[in-house]
C-alpha cells in the first residue's frame, strides 16, 4: 500500500510538473501573441492617422480645385464679355499697331491701317520701335 501511495504521489508530482511546464509554455505564447497584437495595433493606429491626413489634404485640394475652377469660369465669362464689346476690337487695333511699330512701320501707315490718331501712332512708335 505504501508503494501505491508513493506511486500516486509521484504521478501527482509528475502531472503537476508537466502542468506547470505547460502553463509556462502557454504563458510564453500568450505574451508573444500579446506583443504581436500590440505591434499590430500600433500599425493600425499609424494607418488610421495616415488615412485621416490623406482625407484632410484631399479636402484641401478639392477646395483649391473648386476655387480655381470658379476663377477660370469667371475669367472665361469676363473674356467673353470683352470679346463682345467694342473695346476688344480697339485692343486688337492697338496690338496690330504695336506689331507694326516693332516692325518699323511709320506713323502715317499705322494711322491708316489701325485707325488710330497720329498722336497715338507716334506714342506707340516711341514705346515699341525696335
Amino acid at each position: 500500500m505504501d508503494n501505491y501511495i508513493f506511486e500516486l504521489l509521484a504521478l501527482i508530482g509528475l502531472v503537476s510538473f508537466f502542468s506547470v511546464l505547460l502553463s509556462l509554455k502557454q504563458k510564453k505564447r500568450i505574451d508573444f501573441f500579446e506583443h504581436k497584437l500590440d505591434e499590430i495595433w500600433k500599425k493600425i493606429e499609424a494607418i488610421q492617422h495616415d488615412v485621416a491626413a490623406l482625407c484632410a489634404s484631399g479636402l484641401g485640394v478639392d477646395e483649391r480645385v473648386g476655387g480655381a475652377e470658379k476663377r477660370v469660369r469667371s475669367l472665361i465669362e469676363r473674356l467673353e464679355e470683352l470679346e463682345e464689346s467694342d473695346s476688344y476690337e480697339h485692343l486688337q487695333e492697338f496690338q496690330n499697331a504695336i506689331k507694326l511699330a516693332q516692325d518699323g512701320v511709320g506713323a502715317d501707315e499705322i494711322v491708316e491701317k489701325c485707325h488710330l490718331t497720329v498722336d497715338e501712332a507716334r506714342l506707340l512708335l516711341r514705346l515699341h520701335q525696335a
